[in-house]
């Protein structure tokens, strides 16, 4: 059954609205996932302050283009929306994770990130990035092994003098 203009209408303005807000975008391939592991993902990516929203091609199109931003990059199969308000990275780790799991059922088919749309290598990079605690965690140790190379360096030659 074919949608009427008022609801294409209806979910373009709903995708523009979206994707003006949204920090960062993923497209996913979602081809033969069923409904529990669709509810549990979409339930993942509103804990990353992220909507998953699956549309036609033609009308992710048509939002993309009345956004401002002119979609060139090829969209194979059925396609879902990833819209990001949070931390940019996070819905690329969450689709990554998942991706992992369902590897033939879903698919990270590209994404807009910090300006420019990216494809499906770049977007799985993107994913593999830490979180920005993890990040911290890694800065912390580094400096706190050469700290404490430099104290026993230290303390060492301490005992030698003496």
């Amino acid at each position: 059954m074919p949608i009427t203009r008022v609801k294409k209408e209806s979910i373009v303005g709903d995708l523009q609205d979206k994707i003006g807000k949204s920090k960062a975008v993923l497209f996913a391939r979602f081809h033969g996932l069923s409904v529990a592991k669709v509810t549990g993902l979409r339930r993942a990516f509103r804990k990353e302050d992220a909507d998953y929203t699956v549309a036609k091609k033609t009308l992710i199109r048509v939002a993309f283009r009345e956004s401002g931003k002119d979609l060139s990059m090829d969209l194979p199969g059925e396609v879902a929306v990833v819209s990001g308000y949070g931390d940019e990275l996070s819905i690329f780790r969450t689709a990554s994770t998942f991706a992992k799991k369902e590897k033939d059922a879903f698919e990270i088919v590209g994404g807009y990130f910090e300006g420019q749309f990216v494809d499906a290598k770049t977007a799985k990079a993107l994913g593999a990035i830490p979180g920005r605690e993890a990040l911290y965690s890694q800065l912390m140790s580094v400096i706190l092994g050469n700290t404490r190379k430099l104290v026993f360096v230290l303390d060492q030659l301490a005992k030698k003098k003496s």
